[in-house]
């Protein structure tokens, strides 16, 4: 599970276990409590620019607010004790206003979000992504490099930051899928076209994804992409590889292919999950849902887990040059 799922998917049960459990801190995870839900300490902003670059500058992470971590009989960080944050919703209003400003060059991707428990008081929980154009300097009085490592943030050395800002850029490359409505006459055959867009700083080599379908859809036929599915035991799997040619940052979408297909149930969800890659970019998962069809061979209309709408047959050339269907990341609710 990656951060993003990970914060998506903390809830109050969760954050009591961590303290049920006597979570270590580490990596990707740290513990925080706050003086006062307006972030008017000067510690809580401390913190909270410290965490924004030392994330940031490192493999990203999330901060559990509310939390009191505490050294153990072992001498380890752990979660010792729940320590209710109130109003937890003018905190994490601070918490966004306050983004922006506690760091510098601002970190792309943060996202806040309250877990409330009685009342107006509760816990946040911060996703703070690795940024490919660090590095990023705490601010809020700190002015500052930082970088985690182990369960802690260290302020970052000379040779760091040397490191750091001769570091080649790195792309940044997302799937999109698009649906296409389904004419009558080929119902309940349904078909996904797969687009490519490079929305780093660097050309994107030897691209590739895997789409895993669910189990019982049967891929009807592809093309541009490869169906893959007697190489995995059967399950439906789609496949591209790119080894000839690059995908440069220019925020094009890049038509790679399609494919058609018929689904196990109708009436229900579909799960997807893809997997991109690229040299010099880490591989990126989503999990992600077909709403239903109708009779008429339509999808049905987006609700909030829905991530692809009905839209016009689209051009099937080398760059399809249309907006990406809604994911989870652009509905805030799982990247």
């Amino acid at each position: 599970m990656d951060l993003a799922e990970t914060f998506e998917k903390l809830d109050e049960t969760a954050i009591k276990a961590f303290v049920a459990d006597g979570q270590e801190e580490h990596l990707h995870l740290d513990f925080k409590t706050v003086t006062s839900a307006h972030l008017s300490h000067k510690d809580d902003k401390r913190n909270l620019a410290k965490a924004l670059s030392g994330f940031a500058n490192s493999d990203g992470g999330l901060i559990v607010w509310g939390v009191d971590a505490r050294k153990n009989a072992q001498d380890i960080d752990c979660a010792g004790a729940l320590v209710e944050i109130s109003p937890i919703q003018l905190f994490v209003g601070r918490l966004n206003e306050l983004t922006g400003q506690a760091v510098s060059p601002l970190v792309d991707g943060v996202r806040h979000k309250a877990i409330a428990t009685t009342g107006d008081r509760g816990f946040a929980v911060s996703l703070i992504p690795e940024s490919a154009s660090g590095p990023h300097m705490a601010k809020l009085g700190e002015d500052r490099y930082y970088k985690r490592s182990g369960a802690s943030f260290y302020k970052m050395e000379h040779f760091d930051l040397e490191d750091m800002f001769g570091r080649r850029q790195k792309p940044n490359l997302q799937l999109q899928l698009r649906y296409r409505p389904v004419p009558p006459e080929e119902f309940p055959s349904e078909h996904l076209d797969f687009n490519l867009v490079n929305l780093g700083r660097s050309s994107a080599h030897y691209a590739g994804f895997h789409v895993s379908l669910e189990e019982g859809t049967k891929i009807a036929s592809v093309s541009g992409i490869d169906n893959v599915s007697h190489l995995n035991d059967g399950r439906p799997t789609l496949s591209y590889t790119n080894n000839h040619s690059v995908i440069h940052p220019n925020g094009v979408t890049i038509h790679t292919g399609y494919a058609k297909f018929t689904r196990p149930d109708k009436d229900k969800d579909t799960a997807i999950v893809l997997t991109v890659y690229c040299e010099n970019m880490k591989s990126e998962r989503k999990h992600i849902l077909l709403p239903p069809v109708r009779a008429s061979g339509l999808l049905a209309p987006p609700g909030d887990e829905a991530v692809a709408q009905p839209i016009p047959e689209t051009p099937t050339g080398e760059e399809a040059g249309t907006e990406p269907m809604p994911t989870p990341d652009d509905q805030g609710t799982a990247r």
